[in-house]
């Protein structure tokens, strides 16, 4: 992640309080004659705009990213007249969201479509294959955070199926929140970054206090949501329960992604998918190459964001690598007071404006998406074929350019150390220690089958040994660990460096850890009985929580892959799974011999769906 905290300025609002106060106090019908213009308001046509404010043909348009396209509202009169559906498809812009509220800006302009309520009815939109999205916010003003979660989500879904039209009523303000937010999200850069940004391509966006705070904090509840292994020593390091963490984890994802794991979490999901791809010998899941494009297709933007700030001033030139934490880039309580002023105030406001765990909570229960809520279905569990999705046979050593690119970038990619709990000379050793082990364990992301490499028994040996390790393990791994799991809490990439580890004691480590690291434990003393007394059910698992059930059925799948190919180790792995779900001691597995025969049942009936599917 870039550095953007001490080195761009805080974005002040483009009008002052007094004006805010005027427009808010202006009846509707005034405000629209008195600063749009009425019948010929400026933004309703292209007679007072330039050619190259006109993207779109006949309206006031910008391109802010390669994608995205801000725009005023467009009116039946100007799609007929300046072709504009036929531009769209031209341009492959596929996905068009209105930021208004129906009846607004009636005096602007031609007179609204009765129907809609808008300058045109979204039908003509639909009729030609083009998404219509109405995410409706006040005029000069925000809508609820969990409402912009929602519109980023489904920005960041329309981008992925073509380039989208963002407009409002002039597309400065609201049109300005929405796409700052979505680099913030996406990019995981600062606020003031994604403010700044956003106005150098389209000037006077984001113009009042209100629109400029909800964009700081859409920034600080999604920095709150990035944690993956709590750490006490941060700031938003408490420990979260599983079910939290899938809450966290919903306001995050979209999509197919969102509902697949919906129950489960997803760097559980993940590592498990590594450690079986490593165990069979095979290539990569889907879902690995997924996090590894997606890191492909931010790197070009997220240079273009640096570099455009960069050329206007606004960010000193740094080295690539240098890094930093946007949770706290700027205090925007008092936008009319002294920058100077407004620094020193930072650190208490930012502990002002920080979200409590019973805060998510609160907005998970209330407004959570319903792109986040849909359901699994019939019991669904995650089989290594879900996992993997690829053809048994053998596949080629070579790889495609595509592969060989993936390689390049994961050998390119620098951990990041923290300094704020270590010194300088750790510092420079633990970046040493993490360049050679990148070199060494990044540069093939791929394990392929041939007639020369081993059988997948013996691929996978190693992975059986590393899952059944009970003792402590040794400083390179748990250091290797500790800076995958930083990589995790503060930047995007840290996924693609998860998703190219190749030592499965890395990997078993970030598994077992982040279980244990739960504020609570997967199985209470009460699941335990509750399994151990149902043990002749047949579906004992079915007495757990979904959260419960789903993460361990995931976990199931991949030690039953594992143990399938390695039985001799099959107690011992199943003895160091207990041990992370029930956070007890290595002296009492013991005792849970009846969880331990039912976690066995559940995982052989698993493998035995998996031979037949």
């Amino acid at each position: 992640m870039p550095t953007l905290d001490s080195h761009i300025a805080v974005p002040r609002p483009a009008y002052s309080q007094t004006r805010e106060n005027l427009v808010k106090a202006i009846p509707p019908k005034l405000l629209c004659l008195l600063a749009c213009g009425g019948i010929d308001c400026r933004y309703e046509g292209p007679e007072c705009w330039k050619l190259n404010q006109q993207v779109i043909r006949g309206l006031f348009s910008s391109w802010v990213t390669d994608d995205i396209i801000a725009m005023a509202r467009p009116s039946k009169h100007l799609i007929e007249k300046y072709n504009i559906i036929d531009q769209f498809q031209r341009l492959n812009i596929r996905s068009i969201i209105n930021m208004q509220l129906p009846g607004e800006h009636a005096h602007c302009g031609p007179p609204l479509d009765p129907e809609s309520g808008f300058t045109y009815s979204p039908q003509i939109f639909m009729d030609n294959d083009i998404y219509f999205y109405n995410f409706g916010m006040p005029d000069f003003g925000v809508s609820s955070l969990v409402g912009i979660i929602d519109g980023v989500k489904v920005l960041a879904f329309a981008v992925r199926e073509g380039r989208v039209a963002v407009h409002c009523h002039a597309g400065l303000g609201r049109t300005g929140v929405l796409i700052a937010c979505y680099l913030i999200y996406t990019l995981r850069i600062s606020p003031s970054e994604a403010v700044h940004y956003v106005r150098i391509k389209r000037p006077r966006s984001i113009q009042t206090r209100s629109q400029i705070s909800q964009v700081f904090d859409f920034a600080r509840l999604l920095g709150t949501q990035l944690v993956q292994y709590p750490d006490l020593r941060l700031r938003h390091g408490a420990p979260f329960t599983l079910q939290h963490y899938l809450n966290r984890q919903a306001l995050l994802l979209h999509g197919q992604e969102a509902r697949d794991l919906r129950q489960t979490p997803k760097v559980v999901y993940l590592l498990c998918a590594r450690l079986s791809c490593l165990a069979l010998g095979l290539s990569s899941p889907p879902e690995v190459h997924a996090e590894l494009e997606k890191r492909s297709a931010r790197r070009d933007l997220s240079r273009t964001v640096r570099e455009t700030l960069v050329a206007k001033q606004y960010l000193p030139l740094l080295r690539e690598g240098r890094k930093g934490s946007w949770v706290g880039s700027g205090s925007v309580s008092s936008w009319d007071e002294p920058l100077a002023f407004s620094e020193r105030k930072r650190e208490v406001l930012l502990d002002k404006r920080s979200y409590s765990d019973s805060d998510l909570c609160k907005i998970t229960d209330l407004e959570l998406s319903p792109f986040c809520t849909t359901a699994l279905g019939n019991e669904k569990h995650w089989y290594v074929q879900d996992l993997i999705r690829v053809d048994l046979r053998r596949v080629s050593l070579d790889l495609s350019p595509s592969h060989q690119a993936n390689i390049k970038e994961s050998q390119a990619l620098n951990v990041r150390v923290s300094s704020m709990r270590t010194s300088s000379s750790c510092v420079m050793r633990a970046k040493c220690t993490a360049k050679k082990a990148l070199t060494k364990y990044c540069s093939n992301i791929e394990l392929h089958r041939n007639p020369t490499n081993p059988g997948p028994t013996s691929m996978a040996r190693p992975v059986a040994k590393a899952m059944a390790e009970q003792r402590p393990l040794g400083e390179t791994i748990l250091q290797r660990s500790a800076l995958l799991q930083e990589e995790l809490n503060s930047s995007d990439c840290g996924w693609a460096l998860l998703v190219t580890e190749s030592d499965p004691h890395v990997l078993c480590c970030l598994l077992w850890t982040w279980l244990e690291k739960l504020r609570e434990p997967v199985l209470s003393a009460e699941d335990i009985e509750k399994l151990s007394t149902g043990a002749s059910n047949k579906k004992p698992l079915s007495v757990l929580k979904q959260a419960q059930k789903h993460t361990i059925y995931c976990l199931l799948n991949c030690v039953s892959t594992v143990t399938g190919l390695c039985p001799h180790r099959e107690d011992a792995v199943f003895q160091r799974l207990m041990r992370a779900i029930t956070r007890r001691p290595q002296e009492e597995m013991g005792s849970l011999a009846p969880l331990m025969k039912v976690l066995k049942v559940c995982s052989r009936r698993a493998c035995t769906t998996n031979a037949t599917l």
